[in-house]
């Protein structure tokens, strides 16, 4: 298996818990590490996380860590990308899973020297996203240009595969805000190497507390595509204007 870490924050999931080690016990081929960050949790998410690592039976390097205060988003993203010891690295965020379990088997073969950026399906119980998805995701060319939209719309944050020493040099933003992974992966993009398959895919779950339940304010999202060619600022702008009105459409 190429050099991989999966690294996991974890910030008040406790309810998720058991879906997401189900989900990393089912998997075949396992990723080469995987690191449980517990990002100063109020519930019982840290203890769950430590007896999970007690008695995973996983045949591969598992580290579970806490942070002491909570670091936020980005923090909890940019220190496991600091721990990680992976050529590549995926952060999958606790409340969202893995669908099919040779995920790693499917995404090996483009985990090599002709790119820097692997980025895989959507699935949700959003049955907006679910359908705008399943609809459009074959029109996604296999290496996208620049200009073409793939968080949000095709793909979850959670769903992109980082070689690693990228994100070193570019880490996470801290603060985040609405569209800041968009942004973040765009710069990510701007000579990086990027391929897109709509299988394998990452369940995206929306619930009471996730971000994308929320109707969110994009201003600073818009203020950073205008740093971006016209195409981009077009295709981009286009894109969240139509995410907007299905979040509002499906209230």
């Amino acid at each position: 298996m190429t050099d991989l870490t999966l690294g996991i924050p974890v910030y008040n999931a406790f309810p998720f818990l058991e879906g997401l080690f189900t989900c990393l016990r089912a998997l075949s081929p396992l990723p080469n590490e995987i690191i449980l960050l517990d990002d100063a949790s109020q519930d019982d998410s840290w203890p769950r996380l430590q007896e999970f690592g007690e008695t995973s039976g996983l045949r591969v390097p598992l580290r579970v860590l806490h942070n002491e205060r909570n670091l936020g988003i980005a923090g909890a993203y940019n220190r496991l990308v600091r721990e990680a010891r992976g050529e590549w690295l995926q952060v999958l965020d606790g409340d969202d899973v893995l669908v099919e379990p040779d995920y790693y088997a499917r995404v090996r073969p483009m985990l090599n020297a002709e790119h820097d950026l692997v980025v895989t399906g959507l699935e949700s119980n959003s049955a907006m996203l679910r359908r705008g998805s399943r609809l459009l995701r074959s029109l996604v060319p296999q290496h996208p240009p620049q200009w073409w939209p793939l968080l949000g719309s095709f793909a979850t944050r959670s769903g992109v595969i980082y070689r690693r020493r990228s994100l070193v040099e570019h880490p996470f933003p801290d603060p985040m805000y609405p569209g800041s992974d968009v942004i973040h992966l765009l710069d990510l993009r701007n000579g990086g190497r990027c391929v897109y398959r709509a299988r394998p895919r990452v369940f995206h779950r929306v619930h009471a507390d996730s971000q994308s339940s929320r109707l969110r304010d994009y201003t600073p999202y818009r203020r950073q595509l205008a740093r971006f060619g016209r195409m981009i600022r077009l295709t981009y702008g286009f894109d969240i204007a139509l995410r907007q009105l299905g979040h509002r459409w499906s209230r």
